[in-house]
């Protein structure tokens, strides 16, 4: 007989609530990752990545320096197809219930069932960060963190039809909050601090 320790999950449940669960949504080159990093460096936070699961698990079979956003893309397509859109929620949610951090921001939310992993947390925030897809662009090419990530314009905008792109703006209407990220980054950081403070005056 399997015993379960129901102290344990009390423990775990309080700590759940304890915690400010930040997700955020944006396309390739919207400023995601600068607005998680700034949250980390700023407010102690964690940052936590769908697609780094996505990307341990490619790397099991392929190079790192050769796996890109449509290898990626492929893989949540097919994980979601087959075991329905909570799949990768379901892994996030054992990373984020195991943290420490009182603050855990999750960078490249891409469905509802994240989204609904989200909202499970009692203090929750969802984040949607836009730019102009010229913008995006530039920001993509130039930095090359993925194996494709060197792509014309042209080849850039096809992308944003796959379905997997076409999720997001789904999900920018159930936001909270909508960060324009068309200048610099200081702007951008001082959006970030303008809506935490909003946050919390309304929830605290």
């Amino acid at each position: 007989m399997i015993s379960v320790d129901h102290n344990n999950q009390d423990k775990s449940s309080k700590k759940d609530m304890e915690k400010l669960v930040i997700g955020i949504v944006g396309k390739n080159g919207s400023g995601k990752d600068s607005v998680a990093d700034f949250l980390v460096d700023n407010y102690g936070a964690r940052k936590l990545v769908f697609s780094d699961m996505l990307k341990e698990a490619l790397s099991i079979f392929i190079d790192d320096n050769e796996i890109g956003r449509l290898d990626m893309s492929w893989l949540s397509t097919n994980l979601r197809d087959k075991y329905g859109e909570g799949v990768l929620a379901r892994g996030m949610k054992r990373r984020v219930s195991s943290s420490k951090e009182e603050i855990l921001v999750i960078s490249g939310v891409r469905d509802f069932g994240e989204l609904e992993m989200i909202r499970s947390f009692q203090k929750n925030i969802f984040i949607a960060v836009k730019a102009d897809p010229e913008i995006r662009w530039q920001r993509m090419t130039s930095r090359q963190i993925k194996a494709d990530d060197k792509v014309s314009f042209e080849d850039f905008l096809d992308r944003e039809e796959l379905e997997s792109e076409k999720r997001i703006e789904d999900l920018c209407f159930s936001v909270d909050y909508t960060i324009n990220n068309d200048g610099e980054k200081d702007s951008l950081f001082v959006e970030v601090d303008r809506m935490l403070t909003d946050y919390l005056k309304k929830k605290f």
